[in-house]
């Protein structure tokens, strides 16, 4: 099948990009990282099977510093995927994110809800939760944990989901017919972890513990049964990720 990927260098991309390839599909990418000529402004599926779009930014505090940049890039670039899709008849998942539950905390989940709505039949919203692994953002705070760089703990709760476990899930729904998935899929292992305690985990009880920034969702839990009734399962525990990648402080 040849797929076209947009962000295909980024963090989820890079590891989908390679699970794609290593089962026979041919990769199309579309990524300012790989080529810096290309815009998704010029995006063209042009002899592909299928697209996955995950060229986004995603950061909430940011968003709040800089809406317009997030709803440019986030809502206009994917309404025009979106749209280029339906009118070639190509199936399409795209990035979404947990935000969408508590889209009106911040511009990035406003941005997430408009690609929702905006999103014609057969197109699938990936609500990705917090994701983490290798080549992870260096401020995220599973990087930051492991790292020593973290400054203090919350009492938020995250769903931690490996990247390989979201590969699993977005390869698992592109071998189903399009016709029969749901719009969305929360991406998720249906676990919530307190961030204190996984700071205590690694170490680090003497940080400082508040209760988050107000822009930021208490609680982000998937809702997996949709996607766990099509035969996914998480393989991989944060917890022991943790533990195997941390030394006592």
């Amino acid at each position: 099948m040849n797929v076209a990927l947009t962000g295909s260098r980024g963090f989820i991309g890079s590891h989908l990009k390679t699970r794609l390839e290593n089962d026979g599909h041919k990769v199309i990418e579309w990524d300012l990282r790989q080529n810096p000529s290309q815009c998704i402004k010029d995006f063209d599926p042009k002899d592909c099977n299928y697209v996955i779009h995950l060229a986004a930014y995603a950061n909430v505090r940011q968003s709040i510093k800089d809406p317009e940049k997030y709803w440019k890039n986030n809502v206009e670039n994917t309404t025009r995927i979106q749209k280029i899709c339906h009118y070639n008849n190509i199936p399409l998942m795209f990035a979404s994110s947990s935000c969408i539950h508590n889209w009106w905390l911040s511009p990035y989940g406003t941005s997430k809800k408009v690609n929702e709505e905006t999103a014609f039949e057969h197109q699938i919203a990936l609500r990705f939760t917090t994701v983490y692994g290798e080549g992870a953002r260096g401020n995220m705070f599973i990087p930051k944990l492991i790292d020593g760089s973290v400054t203090h703990l919350t009492r938020h709760i995250r769903d931690f989901i490996h990247v390989n476990d979201v590969v699993d899930a977005i390869m698992l729904l592109m071998s189903k017919d399009i016709r029969t998935l749901k719009p969305a899929y929360d991406i998720g292992t249906g676990i919530g972890n307190i961030v204190e305690d996984l700071g205590v985990l690694a170490g680090w009880d003497g940080l400082e513990v508040t209760d988050g920034e107000t822009c930021e969702a208490k609680n982000n839990t998937a809702d997996n049964t949709d996607l766990v009734n099509l035969g996914w399962k998480p393989k991989i525990k944060v917890e022991d990720y943790i533990v195997q990648r941390t030394v006592a402080h």
